[in-house]
Parts: structure tokens; sequence; C-alpha cells
């Protein structure tokens, strides 16, 4: 006996097919299957004119298991296309209505709003507490059991059904979820007979609320009034309201429900609520939200979440979940950049000023790590700065607005999806927050500086195969470095411990260079720092040994510290570069013999030419070492020396302050430049 019992509870099936859960012949099977289709064909075919066939299916088999090519049985079917005549035959043969897979009768009755059927079928049993999921009339869902056992119509997707909800609910939900007010006053009106099954639910004005089912809404904001300020797993009915037309919320504050309440975990107010949940266009979420600071949450609009977000936050963040849903197929037109710009411009206007500074969340590192179209960017950095931005205040991350718009370009590879004008909306936005303030020699948390992701990608970017390409970028990355030189960036702060100045990370580009073109752009960075402050005469210090030919195969430490000398070490390795025809790499020699100080050139110079003069002989080494001797034994004339010292007294700034001076163009151009 025990046996028996244990087989009996091991498959979930065999409590299906137990009791009057028989199993059918083929023949009443296809009796069955003819009875679906004149169903199909005739919804609302009477007994009377089925008698016939209906009197040739013996009273004994279970005609519940058979389903139709959608995979539901004959009651589910006749319930759901109200058919009360057929739905009476079928419960005089006394089936179980309280088991199945999903879609429970009585359930579809509720949903559909079908009282007569609904009275039927609890006179025949049906009890109300009873949980079920919900597939009919679609597929049945992925969480169903009776998925995948039939096979699904190309016109009977998903996504042509509204599903009420995927969770294990009860008969009077499913009401609320239809919205049939009278099915609800059925079901309520058995509620003391079944007390024990709804003392563990939640309240019903939640319900209604968050199913958006007006008409239950109505009814139970008069039964159930002291649900109206009833938290109830951390939510109150005005959180779920504020999801829906603003009628839910007009009624509720006209029932004197309490606007200023917050969720319990997440500390979210309304206007969270209505910015980061509720599904709404841009002319409802902005109707709904004058309602709401006309109706106390003035007070609250600057209020932050748990995660430190104000309402303000949330908007950011809802305009990128818009942005990202452009292209696609939805009921709603996604917000475009005006409707955002009416929102934060209203909110500003209403108080919420301060949120743009929130102490450890600026709104303005918000924009640029959440919004994806940088000249929407520029247009929403703008706005929060002309309304008291502050671009040194910092992000969640630590980091400041100017190093959550810099720190992209050294983790992914941005500029190879960069167009022209995404690349002049990124310079716009970097010069808008240092106009406004921002520090060019900040740093993350991470001590990541602006300096160390213009040397990084320039690093990255010199290697590039596709000259074109390499030209764009390069081009990008000179007008960011000398856009931040202009505003105050200081290149002569360390860059990291094993590289303490820039200049020996801009010359270690070298190692990276592919052709002896690549050198062009190494001088054009090196040129720019030169410009605008940075030190030519700075020395350095590297562990790079020194191949010296008097030593045979060992190695000396380089006893020239400069700048100029690691360049030439370095290129002094690469023979592909010593052999250029054009000897391009001789004009950032030539740069440094320009600007440098006469002691220190001449002494660089001087050990240098000894050093490349006892190198082993080649092609290369042999070139550079007449350059360098050219260099060491012609004196600079008087004019370059003019230069020199006219550089130095604008604190080697002279692209900061030659455009100011009154002096002819062709000799700003012979300071700029250093041309000899």
């Amino acid at each position: 006996m025990g046996q028996t019992l244990s087989r009996f509870f091991q498959s979930g099936t065999a409590l299906l097919s137990a009791g009057n859960h028989k199993g059918v012949s083929e023949e009443t099977r296809k009796k069955i299957c003819m009875l679906f289709d004149i169903l199909r064909a005739n919804p609302r075919i009477t007994v009377q004119r089925l008698e016939g066939l209906l009197s040739q299916i013996p009273k004994n088999e279970n005609i519940l298991v058979v389903h139709n090519e959608e995979g539901y049985n004959l009651l589910q079917k006749c319930v759901g296309i109200n058919n009360l005549e057929m739905v009476r035959w079928i419960l005089l043969r006394n089936p179980d209505l309280n088991r199945g897979a999903c879609s429970f009768p009585l359930h579809i009755a509720c949903l559909k709003g079908y009282e007569e059927c609904v009275e039927e079928l609890l006179r025949h049993g049906a009890r109300i507490d009873v949980e079920a999921r919900m597939c009919w009339p679609g597929p049945h869902s992925q969480n169903c059991e009776e998925r995948g056992k039939y096979p699904t119509n190309s016109c009977f997707s998903e996504g042509q059904f509204n599903r009420s909800s995927d969770k294990l609910q009860s008969a009077i939900f499913y009401a609320m979820d239809g919205d049939e007010v009278q099915i609800l006053q059925l079901l309520m009106g058995l509620k003391e007979e079944h007390s024990s099954s709804f003392s563990q639910k939640r309240p019903m004005l939640h319900v209604a609320c968050e199913r958006g089912a007006w008409n239950c809404f109505k009814f139970l904001l008069t039964v159930r009034s002291e649900e109206i300020n009833m938290c109830y797993d951390e939510y109150y009915p005005v959180h779920h309201a504020v999801l829906h037309h603003t009628k839910f919320l007009n009624l509720l504050i006209a029932n004197h429900a309490a606007t200023t309440v917050v969720t319990a975990t997440s500390q979210m107010t309304l206007l969270h609520m209505l910015f980061l949940m509720a599904r709404k266009n841009a002319e409802d979420t902005l109707q709904t939200c004058r309602l709401l600071l006309d109706n106390g949450l003035r007070e609250l609009i600057n209020a932050p979440d748990s995660l430190g977000n104000t309402p303000l936050h949330g908007l950011i963040v809802r305009y990128a979940l818009e942005e990202a849903r452009y292209g696609y197929h939805h009921d709603n037109q996604p917000w475009n950049k005006w409707d955002m710009m009416h929102l934060v411009r209203f909110l500003l206007q209403n108080g919420a000023r301060p949120s743009i500074n929130q102490p450890g969340n600026s709104a303005l590192a918000y924009v640029l790590r959440h919004v994806k179209d940088w000249e929407f960017r520029y247009d929403l950095l703008d706005m929060l700065l002309q309304g008291g931005g502050n671009p040194n205040i910092a992000g969640r991350d630590g980091s400041v607005p100017l190093m959550v718009c810099l720190v992209p370009l050294i983790n992914k590879d941005p500029l190879y999806h960069f167009t022209h004008s995404m690349k002049v909306c990124y310079l716009n936005c970097v010069r808008i927050l240092c106009k406004h303030g921002a520090n060019p020699n900040c740093s993350s948390r991470s001590n990541l500086t602006p300096l160390h992701v213009l040397v990084f990608t320039a690093s990255e970017n010199i290697a590039l195969s596709r000259e074109e390409e390499k030209a764009l970028n390069f081009e990008f990355i000179r007008n960011l470095l000398i856009l931040l030189l202009q505003y105050g960036l200081d290149p002569n702060v360390g860059v990291s411990q094993r590289t303490p100045h820039i200049f020996q990370g801009i010359v270690e580009m070298v190692k990276n260079t592919r052709t002896p073109s690549d050198i062009n752009d190494v001088y054009d960075l090196t040129l720019t720092l030169i410009q605008y402050g940075a030190n030519p005469n700075v020395n350095i210090e590297t562990s790079e040994p020194i191949p010296h030919h008097s030593q045979g195969n060992l190695y000396i430490r380089k006893t020239c510290n400069h700048v100029l000398g690691y360049y030439v070490l370095l290129i002094s390795r690469k023979e592909e570069i010593l052999t250029d025809p054009h000897q391009r790499f001789a004009r950032i020699l030539n740069l440094f013999y320009m600007c440098m100080e006469h002691y220190g050139l001449y002494n660089c110079l001087r050990l240098l030419f000894a050093q490349q003069s006892g190198m082993a002989p080649g092609k290369g080494s042999q070139i550079l070492c007449n350059i360098i001797k050219d260099l060491y034994s012609k004196p600079r004339t008087l004019k370059q020396i003019c230069r020199v010292s006219i550089y130095n007294s604008l604190n080697r700034k002279p692209g900061m302050f030659v455009g100011k001076l009154p002096l002819p163009n062709v000799l700003k151009d012979y300071l700029m430049n250093f041309e000899p």
C-alpha cells in the first residue's frame, strides 16, 4: 500500500489523472476535436444543435484531457468564448474545476467579466482562493508545464497578447486585471466564507492601483478607504497610481492620500517613480509632474533616494532609456531631446537647481555617463551649467565630470566610431566644462589624469595601419590637448611613476611607430606641448641601457638625461626611421635645438656626439651621428637666440601670448613654430 501511494505522489501527472480524470478513447478524442472545429466556426452554437454529437460522448470519460492545437481544453475554450450553454453541459459531467496546469475556467471568466459564467462555475465548486497562472488566450508561458507540448502557430505569437501576469493568482486578482468591477463585488461578497484565504493577501486597493483598473479602483476607494495611506511591500497606493493616468492621482489626492511618502528601502519619492518607472510620453509626464509639485512634492524636489539620486538624476536616466529605444517599435513614441530639455527646464524653474550639485553625485557627470548623443550632451550641459552647475563636484564613482568625459577614450576605442560632428560636440563639451571652471589638472579616484588619457590614446593610435584614420584621430587628440592647455593644463606634472614627465610619454611613442611618417605625429604633439608651457630642458630618469662600442657587449647607463638624449636613444634602435630619405626624425632634433637653453643644449649634444661616435658603424647610425655633429658644431644664429629669450620671457607659452603681441604675422609664426 505504501509503495502504491509513493508511486502515486512521485508524478504530478498522477494527480491530474486520478479520480474522475480518466483517459478517453480515440473515438471520443475525434469527437472533441470536431467540437473544437465547430466552436471555432460558430462560437455561439447551442447545445440543441450539437445534441447529436454530444450524445455520442460517453459520460464516464474525462473530456478535459483533450486539448486543441493551442493547448487548451474544451471547458477553457467554451468559457473563453462565453458559450454558457456548452459550459453548463460540461459542468454536468462533474469536472474538477480547481485542478490544472494554468488558466482555470473561473479565472478566465473573471478576467473577461462573464458574470453568469462565474456564477455557474462557483455553483459547481470552483474555489476563489485557488491560485494559478494565466496563459490564455496566447501560447503557454515559459514557466507553464504545458509549454512546448503544442506547436505554436506562426500567427499566434506571444507578442499579440497582453498577459495579465505570469504569477500565480486567485480569481479576485484576475477580476482586477480585467477591471471587472461587477465580478469584484461578487467575489468580495464571498470573502467572509473564504476569509482565511484572504488574510495574507495584499491590500486590494494597492492591486487596483498597480494594475491600472480604474473601475475597480473607484469602487475599492469607497469600501477600502483605510488602505489609502497603507504601506504594503514598501509601496503606498500613490506609488502605483503615479505610473498610470493622472485621474488615479487626482482621485487619491481628493481622498486625502499623502503625496510626500517614500518607499521604505530605496527612499524614492513619487517624482522618482514618475521618471524612473512610469512609461508615459513626455506630455503626460510633464502633466503628472506639475500635478505632484502642486500637491506637496515641491519641498521634495531635491530629495535623494538611497543611492543619492534626486528626481533630476532620475530624469536623466529616463532619457537615456528613452534614447535606447530609438529605431524600435513601441506603443509610445520615445522622447526626443526637445521633450527632455523642456522637462529639465521645468524642474530647474521649480526649484531643482540644488540637485545639479548633489554632493558626491554630480548631475553633470550623470549626463556625460548616460546620455549618448554628443550634441544633446552639450545642450544639456549648457543648461545645467547656466543653472549653477559646478564642474568640479565629483560623480558617484569619485570622478569629476571632465574625467567622466575623457576616460572612455582609454576604456574603449570610440575614435573609430566618432564622426566629425561627434568630435566637434565632444570638444565643445570639454570646452564648456573648462569655461565654467573645470580643473584640467583633476584626477579620478584611481589617480588617472587628463595627461594619462591623452598620452595613452596617442600611443594606441600611432600604431594604426590606416593612415587616413590615424591622421584624423591625431588631429582630434591634438585639438583636445590644445584645448586643455589653453585652460590651464600643466604639462610639467608627472604622468605616472614610470613616466615622470609627459615628454617621456610622447617620445616613447617612437617605439610604436610603423613607418617613418609616424614621426610627424610625434612632432606635432611635441611642438604643441612646447608652445603651451612644457619645459624642453627637463631631465628625466630612465633605466634604458646605452650600447657603447668600446665596451663590446657591455652596457653603461646614459649620462645625458635630457628629453633630447632619450629621443636619440630611442630612434637609434629604429633603423627604418634613421634611413628615411626625408629624414623626418630630424625635425624633432631641430625643434629641441631651437628652444632649449644654451648650456643644457650643447652639453647634451656633446654627450650625444661622443656616444654616437662610439657606436658600431652602420648606415642609420652614421646619418644620426652626422646630424648631431652638424648641430653641435654650428651655433645658433642671433635671431634664433633672441627667439629663445622671448620664449623664456613668455614663460615658455607662446601659444597663449604671442597672438596678443603687436607683431607682424610673419614674426608671430616664427615665434610659434620654431622653424630655422
